[in-house]
């Protein structure tokens, strides 16, 4: 009685033994299933994607996505992937949600800071903190080198505080360091307008006001004849480069002012010198 007893308190002890280990097996089994123990899921690269290429691809491996922010940056198609995090390679769990930033659809609108009179550099730096980018750099005679004298866009001069979109280039005028440099004063006065921009231009000098008279008209700007100008070119007048000269304009088919006539008598004048004196012309040729 005492054996068959001991015996099945034996074959009890053990069956709450094993039943205890399967118990513990299940939990941890049961624990390793829902939490994919010992499983991970690489992230995929998902820059420069659009966000039906996420889609499609983040459901193939068991990931969402969440769109965290947005900004612009020119060149790139418009909503696709930027930034992401977690960062590609890393290692995550199923369903885990990367969270995007994306290129914006259309830029946002920024102000043009004040520059004028800035430094190269410093003006570089307070067009990055807005979102703009420098473009070219035009040169123009001035005292003081890499100075910003203007800025441009599209060719055309814009002010500060113009609101422009982000990511645009901007031109920079900037001086040339060259601004103590004197020659004479050009004569222009006789010239078309055409040909007086040209001269100017060459000399390294601006063009200054253009006063048109009445009778000039739009089509006929560059055939428009100069009778004055301003400084005039008096014996020993000398201009600072980059300086600009003031231009007034008649019509081509208008009659010549008296400032013209005088240069045309000169021009005349200095050729029949140059004719009289010429050695190689003769009265017998």
């Amino acid at each position: 009685m005492a054996t068959i007893l001991g015996n099945s308190i034996w074959k009890h002890l053990v069956a709450i033994v094993l039943a205890s280990v399967i118990a513990v097996w299940l939990i941890f089994w049961g624990m390793g299933v829902y939490t994919n123990h010992g499983e991970s899921i690489t992230v995929p690269d998902l820059r420069e994607m659009t966000l039906e290429q996420v889609k499609r691809h983040l459901k193939t491996k068991d990931l969402r996505y969440t769109i965290l922010d947005s900004t612009y940056i020119r060149g790139k198609l418009p909503e696709t992937v930027i930034e992401q995090d977690p960062k590609p390679g890393a290692n995550v769990k199923e369903n885990r949600r990367i969270y995007l930033t994306i290129n914006s659809k259309t830029p946002p609108i920024v102000e043009i800071p004040n520059i004028i009179q800035a430094s190269l550099r410093h003006a570089e730096k307070q067009l990055q903190s807005v979102g703009l980018e420098v473009g070219e750099l035009e040169y123009v005679p001035y005292k003081y080198k890499n100075l910003v004298l203007k800025i441009k866009m599209n060719g055309q001069e814009i002010e500060p505080q113009t609101k422009i979109e982000k990511g645009s280039a901007i031109t920079l005028v900037l001086g040339n360091g060259l601004g103590n440099t004197k020659i004479p004063v050009p004569t222009l006065v006789g010239l078309s307008f055409l040909e007086a921009r040209i001269a100017i231009q060459g000399m390294s000098l601006t063009v200054g006001a253009v006063v048109r008279d009445g009778d000039v008209r739009e089509t006929d700007s560059d055939r428009a004849i100069v009778y004055r100008q301003i400084p005039a070119p008096d014996d020993g007048t000398e201009i600072t480069i980059g300086e600009p000269v003031d231009l007034f304009l008649r019509s081509p088919y208008s009659e010549p002012r008296e400032t013209e006539i005088g240069t045309f008598n000169h021009k005349e004048d200095a050729e029949n010198d140059t004719l009289e004196t010429n050695p190689l012309e003769g009265p017998d040729n």
